[in-house]
């Protein structure tokens, strides 16, 4: 609860004491109804067994208590039943997130780790030698009715108290911290059945039907692709406190084509790389499935141009082991695949997930040269990752995140500068076709948290921008809708390819799209909201309560009014945006284990639709 009221007051509201009550009725709820039914139990079998459950159970519940509040300080959101199964089963995979803050409250997590261990050993000595149920049963039927009733208060408090605070996102974040939800999740999984969901098979390399170019391979240009860690279009290209950090950007916007409305589908690293290099919908459960092995690489922008002699590689100082991004990128068909860990040079690393971008450059340029003919060259930078540190050559860390934020902003805009001059200096620039675009957006909204679980609009809509000197005209703006799916199709069509049968979710950015081309999102994390922007208006549907609000983003740009939709408008805009997600499952022949050596280093070891990768030096 303390951890509540802190996450509360951060997020400012007009009246904190309220909405802390109203957020922590729920909390009263559960405890009470567990008193209640160990003091029954108690009442009709005063056994020692049954202290050894209530020991049991009071320990999960201490334990789920501090996992929750240390969840909730970070996040803003409550833990939930899909990633509590996640850390059960996958611990590591949380150590990444976790050891920033380790590393930052030392001595905080020592006494945390002391007193759990501490506590580990009495509750040991205690199942073995549990102390024996004293006193009358009556007693222990008065507490568990008393515990019943004050429970059923605190309920119907929390049912008068709760529509109050549904309509924006503080409410809708109410109502998602809430243990019973938890409990209810754990037990029988998200809402959304993914097995019952509307399965898809994307296909596989030399299945899509399209024409190739005229051209012979020495005429086509290389292609490189730099996709931009967190950086939004509001921070990257309006008037927002960040513009100025990025002038390279806008230099290269002038030089080339500018897409001013583009947007992503979902706000995660991985399912950007899916969407631009597939032009097909990534599938918007909570997972990384795209990791996971497959016997045939699924057929998008690397497989397309393969068939016209491109080789391809792709480079980041991010960790490989995250996400098992080299089961990724084997799975889109890349010849070559790049990590932190190839580096192996830690004095590169930054934060928790980001390492010194420039490092990349002098391999990826490395590999460009080794051999003749076009190439396709993918590369995403880190750094404005948060905790958006810069590498100590660059500048001395600022003092806030906002500042932060800015600080590795420049930095991107000079990495950016540093890859043009490098292309300048191979004399590759009038040969490459050159695309530049975020894979999402970052919030410092209280109730955002960098974590993008609310999709406002400076998470979903990113810069692109498209450069070929002597090919496409320069100065060029495009305000239509365009979607992150839109890449491979763009570049595709650029070169000379017939799509008319290929079968893409996306489409040619360069050619006029309707004002209300519908764009589908989705937030990702398990529960968080689904939406649609179509035209100005923009439809956003909360899982978790079942509300859907609308926006006017032509006089709403801070998406502060949403209107509540209600009866067939809302039950039609549930219908769609749930159909449009289930429509993203990716199906494919899991199998129970499977592994491959990849990229020379890479160990990557799949069951089911759970991916990992291992570094081999």
């Amino acid at each position: 609860m303390i951890a509540k009221l802190i996450v509360v007051r951060s997020c400012e509201p007009e009246s904190p004491l309220r909405v802390w009550a109203a957020l922590s009725l729920s909390d009263g709820v559960f405890f009470m109804a567990a008193t209640g039914a160990l003091a029954l139990g108690y009442a009709l079998w005063p056994r020692t067994l049954l202290a050894r459950v209530a020991l049991a159970l009071a320990v999960i519940v201490l334990g789920w208590s501090i996992l929750n509040a240390a969840w909730m300080l970070v996040t803003r959101v409550q833990l939930q039943g899909g990633v509590l199964s996640v850390i059960a089963s996958h611990p590591g995979e949380f150590w990444p997130t976790v050891r920033p803050h380790v590393a930052k409250r030392p001595v905080f997590f020592a006494a945390i780790a002391g007193g759990g261990l501490a506590s580990g050993v009495w509750v040991g000595w205690r199942l073995v030698r549990p102390r024996p149920v004293a006193g009358p049963r009556r007693r222990y039927a008065r507490r568990a009715a008393a515990a019943v009733a004050i429970a059923m208060i605190l309920a119907a408090a929390d049912h008068a108290l709760g529509p109050r605070y549904s309509g924006d996102a503080l409410g809708q974040a109410l109502r998602y911290s809430s243990h019973a939800h938890a409990l209810r999740t754990a037990v029988v999984g998200p809402a959304d059945d993914q097995a019952a969901a509307a399965a898809r098979r994307v296909p596989r390399a030399g299945e899509r039907q399209v024409g190739l170019p005229d051209a012979a391979p020495a005429d086509l240009p290389n292609v490189v692709i730099v996709l931009l860690e967190s950086v939004s279009y509001q921070a990257a290209e309006r008037g927002a406190a960040e513009s100025a950090t990025m002038p390279v950007l806008a230099r290269l916007a002038a030089e080339g084509v500018e897409f001013t409305n583009a947007r992503v589908p979902m706000p995660q690293t991985g399912k950007a790389f899916w969407a631009a290099l597939s032009g097909t919908a990534p599938d918007a459960y909570h997972d990384y499935v795209e990791a996971v092995l497959v016997d045939k690489a699924y057929e998008g922008l690397p497989t397309l141009l393969r068939r016209v002699g491109y080789r391809s590689a792709f480079f980041q100082v991010a960790k490989g082991s995250f996400e098992c991004a080299p089961g990724t990128f084997a799975n889109f068909g890349f010849d070559w695949a790049w990590f932190r860990e190839n580096l192996e040079d830690a004095s590169a690393n930054l934060g928790y997930l980001a390492a010194d971008d420039f490092r990349l450059l002098g391999p990826a340029f490395d590999w460009a040269a080794r051999t003749s003919g076009p190439f396709l060259l993918v590369l995403i930078t880190s750094v404005a990752h948060d905790p958006y540190q810069v590498p100590a050559w660059f500048a001395a860390p600022a003092q806030d995140d906002r500042a932060r934020y800015a600080q590795a902003l420049r930095y991107t805009d000079a990495f950016l500068e540093s890859l043009c001059r490098r292309l300048d200096e191979r004399g590759l620039t009038g040969h490459t076709l050159l695309c530049v675009l975020g894979d999402h957006g970052d919030s410092f909204r209280p109730d955002a948290r960098h974590i993008r679980w609310v999709p406002y609009e400076e998470v979903l809509r990113i810069p692109w921008v498209l450069r070929w000197p002597g090919h496409l005209e320069a100065g060029l703006r495009r305000d239509w809708p365009c979607s992150q799916m839109d890449v491979t199709p763009t570049i595709l069509h650029l070169l000379g390819f017939d799509l008319a049968r290929a079968g893409f979710d996306g489409r040619d950015a360069l050619t006029p799209a309707p004002p209300t081309r519908r764009l589908y999102f989705s937030a990702w994390y398990e529960g968080s909201p689904l939406g649609y922007v179509e035209g100005a208006r923009k439809i956003l549907y909360w899982p978790r309560s079942g509300d859907v609000v609308a926006f006017d983003l032509e006089t709403d740009e801070t998406e502060q009014a949403p209107v509540m939709l209600a009866d067939a408008q809302r039950a039609q805009a549930v219908e769609d945006v749930t159909h449009w997600a289930r429509s993203t499952y990716l199906q494919f022949d899991a199998q129970r284990f499977r592994k491959r050596f990849l990229y020379d280093h890479w160990w990557t070891f799949c069951s089911g639709r759970y991916a990992r990768a291992y570094y081999v030096p």
